[in-house]
């Protein structure tokens, strides 16, 4: 089959890359044929080149006037449209909002966040929605030995983003005073917030040639590394984005949450409910919001290594069994084999 795939700038750091290099990654290895779609492709001419079997795309990166004439056009040839979507609506996107309530403008509606954040969704719509949660790249998550130069207490993986900062300051910021934390990801330091800036300009400027050699130069841990860092240090945390009061109840499992254990890390999650859905209690530590309860786990779980180890082995074997985008990929032709 041809799978043809939405992403408007596959260098850039954001985890969208990382999301569609593992669905290119896992329909490759499944058999099956792969294309991007870029910022800098038509669409149109695009799809008349590739004929895809699926289109993987999203609301918030086709334009309503210009792509759903061409869409529609190819859906009655025999394309199927995967239209990945978000309620509540996506700001600025009022036209194809308003259009999801008054045509079935695709054949799969879909998203990494769970049924209970998609309830309105359903009802506003009258829409069915799946959801396809995220998962690990079987070609680059997998455990392998410790190496030194990652030999961390703590490590956290992800950009500083302004969602997190709560839980950056009340939990990592604390950590680093008695552990030897490492933080990696786009943010965390001055050059990089320069890099950010400059990068952005230069997609502005259509320079996008210049602006994926910015992003190779802010990347701080490499992908073939990644197993490296999670495998070698002791406790890898996983933040989820949360309001400047610390609520929300987080609807959406990041990349990471699944990334951790498929590279053979032991991994603490911050409290998001549909976790149990994918992981049980013994196969991966979830802590609450409470700042002290994320400071005894990690200080329970540093000095108990054996309980450390015995999670950490049920949640790698489970990750690698159950969530690699393999098994998402299988999903998404169970849903196209309903269609045809």
């Amino acid at each position: 089959m041809k799978i043809l795939y939405h992403i408007p700038h596959p260098k850039g750091l954001d985890a969208h890359r990382w999301i569609y290099e593992g669905w290119r990654d896992a329909f490759i290895d499944s058999g099956h044929e792969f294309f991007e779609i870029t910022a800098t492709d038509n669409i149109k001419d695009k799809i008349q080149n590739v004929e895809p079997h699926i289109f993987m795309s999203a609301v918030n990166i086709l334009d309503v006037v210009r792509d759903l004439q061409d869409i529609k056009e190819a859906r009655r040839k025999g394309m199927k449209l995967f239209l990945w979507v978000h309620w509540p609506p996506v700001k600025g996107f009022d036209a194809w909002n308003d259009l999801l309530k008054k045509e079935d403008v695709a054949d799969v509606y879909f998203g990494e966040r769970e049924p209970e954040g998609m309830y309105d969704f359903e009802q506003v719509t009258g829409k069915t929605y799946h959801v396809i949660a995220n998962a690990s790249n079987k070609k680059v998550h997998f455990p392998t030995k410790p190496v030194k130069k990652y030999e961390y207490d703590i490590v956290f993986l992800g950009a500083n983003l302004k969602k997190k900062q709560q839980l950056f300051s009340e939990i990592l910021k604390p950590l680093s005073k008695k552990y030897k934390v490492g933080l990696f990801g786009p943010g965390w330091t001055l050059k990089d917030k320069i890099l950010r800036v400059v990068q952005k300009f230069m997609r502005i400027f259509h320079m996008f040639g210049l602006s994926n050699w910015v992003n190779k130069l802010r990347i701080t841990v490499p992908t073939d590394e990644e197993r490296e860092l999670y495998s070698s240090a002791k406790i890898s945390l996983n933040f989820h984005e949360r309001e400047p009061d610390g609520s929300q109840p987080h609807y959406i499992l990041n990349q990471r949450t699944f990334k951790i254990p498929a590279c053979g890390g032991f991994e603490i999650c911050d409290d998001v409910p549909a976790l149990r859905r994918y992981f049980k209690e013994d196969e991966l530590v979830m802590a609450t919001m409470d700042p002290q309860d994320w400071f005894s786990k990690i200080e329970y779980y540093i000095t108990h290594e054996e309980e450390r180890n015995k999670i950490k082995n049920k949640g790698i074997n489970r990750a690698l069994k159950d969530h690699t985008y393999n098994n998402r990929v299988a999903q998404v032709l169970k849903l196209y084999n309903n269609l045809v």
